[in-house]
């Protein structure tokens, strides 16, 4: 095969297929990152193609909306995206929280570490911190309580800061790690 054919081979990636935003009111997809996403039964459809969202509707939906006009179809589309979208909200809002806590988590270990207390006074500072904030503020106690800072944990957050503060120091000195 020449290299003239091998680069005449056409590649999914980079035809740089963009949604339309008709395709919404039209067969009720959206758009998700970089796949289709069908608002009715939330299946996807890897490439934009007008043909693939168009065959998937007709032949899974098609008595969709048959009776609907044009304006109740453009509703029943926005309501369904506007579900679609706090679904995901929700997921957000859930992985932000345990990142948050974990970064509380880290710092909490940092600061255990420096004062060259014990492992377990982790738990104690939980405990006081849930019942401050059960008094002071009831709402973010979850957020408080969703804090791991357990002896094990305590122990693999110092090993995993003393291993980037050692890495830091090997690429600040010039040493290349293996």
């Amino acid at each position: 095969m020449s290299c003239s054919k091998l680069s005449k081979k056409r590649k999914i990636e980079e035809e740089c297929r963009v949604f339309n935003e008709n395709w919404t009111e039209k067969y009720f997809f959206t758009d998700v990152g970089v796949k289709a996403a069908c608002l009715i039964c939330s299946e996807t459809v890897a490439v934009f193609k007008e043909y693939n969202l168009k065959r998937h509707f007709q032949t899974k939906h098609a008595n969709f909306g048959h009776n609907l006009s044009k304006q109740e179809l453009q509703k029943r589309a926005n309501g369904l995206t506007k579900r679609l979208k706090q679904q995901q909200n929700v997921f957000d809002k859930t992985s932000s929280l345990q990142r948050n806590a974990t970064k509380a988590s880290f710092i909490l270990a940092n600061k255990i570490a420096k004062q060259n207390k014990s492992f377990a006074e982790a738990e104690f500072i939980k405990d006081c911190m849930v019942d401050a904030v059960s008094i002071v503020c009831p709402e973010v106690k979850s957020k408080v309580e969703a804090i791991s800072l357990s002896r094990r944990t305590i122990v693999r957050h110092i090993d995993a800061i003393a291993v980037n503060i050692h890495e830091q120091l090997l690429t600040a000195s010039g040493f290349l790690l293996l």
